[in-house]
């Protein structure tokens, strides 16, 4: 699914318009290029979108009501939002197969299905996609906002299959009304934990952090309506010598408790640190006072009383144990997130989008278009390497926006000092960097996070780390992996094996994971619409046609 919205014209007064729309059209490109039949929760991920932002919506459209353009906007969106609505509902029309069409019961959590992240549909999403794939499912979507309600669903023979919950089942779910000839529940089955969470309080920064563990019973804690944080909470009142002030929220969703926090609406929360971590560039007023040790697991839950449905994912789960799925899904969509955020870095990167990229976005935009790379990755890679200083030198001696060394400049015929030139020649060379690696047939995210690697510490150096990779066992084609290996090659009893001898390997992983939680963040600032990308209009008329947007695409 494409939406088409009216074409404008890009000058500075159309800004936030344009940025807000092609934000819009950025992720529905992203959720539908997936394989796979088209869902009405995909679907409505785009009125989440719409309407997740009703302040500035309702500015835009007032604004620009009674322009001709704010007619087209407002008309477009209109039509955009009803087709969406009746897809959905002509989809509930149709005939369910129950034998080839499994219900997911599940969350709208970043986890889940991606608003935020540009490595996929969503690490959940996309597990669902593979079990879906393997065991020749249909999928049906249902959201629900808690895990009793997902149980519930299951019971009553609404849902099939629960994923994107932490914890474990501690009570059978009882269907809400039961007459005498109704069924009994339908048994749950637990899969086996394949991840886990800790809890992490943190705390609004206009506000001290815990200071002692019974300023807790004093001030609420915000949780979200997982049982187990709260139960974790309670379990607190033997060491405290007090009951922790607890206040649950309806839904396990973490933006409204963040919110509260950055605003300073609220001191505390208990939240799951992945989660937490996930949203935490977005909420600078927020920050971790004290990851817990306890380690709570996710797990799938699916009907029991389904045998066909019992097999194939006892089947699936077991294949997991023998292959890297699981490891590689988590290290791109996870794998680059920091511990804890570098609250200033993120403020300068945000600052660099409202001083700096407005005057080099359309030398951005013609070598993104170009070389057929998102120009937020181009952006990403700029700041790691520059900070956008026209002028930046390095102790190696590269120098310019895209710190190309001079060997690179002379096989480019660059001035490397002139910012055009620096960023156009700087996207030519990740691109045949990038073409480099053909013959490898490696997974497209793999493949660019290779292509960053030698971008910063050269091809050869790749090339020996891959080659050290495979002599440790490995297959040389993950950057989870190269990750691991790359650091050795600083070390003389390795890179003496090698052809290319020492490498700064340590630098190389920093600079690959910087750059993959910058392109984050950027697409993150770009969903949420925040104010930073406003001028971004020039740059975002879509992702090239072959972009990657999930593993293997």
């Amino acid at each position: 699914m494409q939406v088409a919205f009216p074409t404008q014209n890009r000058s500075s007064a159309h800004g936030i318009r344009d940025h807000y729309l092609h934000a819009a059209n950025r992720k529905v490109k992203r959720m539908a290029t997936g394989k796979g039949p088209a869902t009405c929760f995909g679907r409505a991920l785009l009125c989440t979108f719409l309407a997740s932002h009703p302040v500035r919506t309702r500015h835009l459209l007032m604004k620009q009501s009674h322009t001709r353009m704010g007619k087209r906007l407002l008309a477009a969106l209109s039509v955009t939002v009803l087709s969406i609505l009746l897809s959905c509902s002509e989809r509930e029309k149709q005939p369910v197969q129950p034998d080839n069409t499994l219900r997911v019961v599940a969350p709208h959590r970043e986890r889940v299905s991606s608003a935020l992240s540009p490595y996929g549909p969503g690490y959940e999403h996309e597990l669902v996609m593979h079990f879906a794939r393997q065991a020749g499912y249909d999928i049906e979507w249902i959201e629900a906002s808690t895990m009793e309600d997902a149980l519930q669903a299951l019971a009553e023979r609404r849902g099939d299959l629960i994923v994107g919950y932490g914890g474990d089942i501690t009570a059978a779910p009882q269907t809400t009304t039961r007459h005498n000839d109704a069924p009994p529940p339908s048994p749950v089955v637990s899969g086996p934990a394949y991840g886990h969470y800790n809890p992490v309080l943190v705390h609004s920064t206009r506000r001290y952090g815990l200071r002692r563990g019974n300023e807790m019973c004093d001030t609420p804690v915000l949780v979200t309506a997982d049982p187990e944080l709260e139960e974790i909470l309670e379990a607190k009142a033997d060491t405290l010598e007090c009951v922790p002030m607890t206040e649950a929220s309806q839904d396990v969703y973490l933006t409204p408790i963040l919110q509260s926090l950055d605003t300073n609406s609220a001191r505390f929360a208990m939240l799951d640190n992945l989660g937490y971590s996930l949203w935490q560039p977005f909420y600078p007023g927020v920050r971790t006072a004290k990851v817990l040790t306890q380690k709570i697991p996710y797990r799938w839950f699916w009907r029991g009383d389904d045998a066909r449905l019992n097999e194939a994912a006892l089947s699936f789960w077991a294949q997991r144990e023998n292959d890297s799925l699981l490891d590689d899904m988590q290290e791109r969509y996870f794998g680059f997130l920091p511990e804890e955020v570098d609250r200033y870095d993120v403020a300068l990167l945000r600052r660099a989008l409202e001083s700096k990229v407005p005057q080099y976005a359309q030398a951005i935009g013609n070598a993104a278009r170009e070389q057929s790379i998102d120009p937020l990755l181009l952006i990403a890679v700029i700041y790691q390497e520059s900070r956008f200083d026209a002028d930046a030198r390095s102790k190696t001696g590269v120098r310019g926006l895209m710190m190309v060394t001079q060997d690179t400049a002379r096989l480019l015929g660059i001035n490397r000092l002139d910012p055009e030139q620096s960023i156009r020649g700087g996207a030519r060379y990740l691109r045949m960097l990038w073409d480099s690696l053909e013959d490898m047939e490696l997974d497209p995210w793999n493949r660019w996070f290779f292509t960053l690697a030698a971008y910063n510490q050269g091809p050869g150096h790749l090339f020996d780390a891959i080659k050290l990779s495979r002599a440790r066992g490995g297959t040389g084609r993950t950057w989870r992996e190269l990750k691991e290996v790359y650091p050795l090659l600083a070390w003389e009893r390795w890179y003496s094996r090698t052809k290319h001898g020492y490498c700064r390997g340590f630098e190389a992983v920093a600079y690959v994971e910087n750059i993959r939680f910058y392109y984050y963040i950027l697409n993150g600032l770009l969903t949420l619409a925040r104010p930073e990308t406003e001028d971004l209009g020039p740059l975002l008329s879509g992702l090239p046609p072959d972009w990657p947007v999930g593993a293997g695409t």
